[in-house]
């Protein structure tokens, strides 16, 4: 199975479902909203690396508004990427 040729949705039903097997049935309280914090906070910080922590941009990225993704990302710990030597361009990897 290409990972390529998959939908975003079937990528995250794939990890999701290898996810709960290692669980092995334990119960994670509130896993609904663990999930969704999850997902949140890596779109959120995808679109903040592709935009070179810039937040007014990002949400632009997004289609939110700035006020919203700003609340969002605080409440998330989420922060923008660090910056290179040059201080310009993607975080390095």
């Amino acid at each position: 199975m290409d990972p390529l040729k998959l939908t975003l949705e079937e990528l995250l039903y794939l990890r999701l479902g290898k996810f709960l097997d290692q669980l092995n049935g334990r119960a994670v309280p509130d896993l609904y909203r663990v999930v969704l914090e999850q997902v949140d906070r890596a779109v959120l910080r995808q679109a903040l690396e592709h935009t070179d922590g810039q937040l007014g941009t990002a949400a632009k990225f997004l289609g939110v508004d700035r006020n919203t993704l700003a609340r969002k990302a605080k409440h998330l710990k989420v922060k923008g990427p660090r910056r290179t030597t040059t201080g310009r361009g993607r975080m390095a990897r």
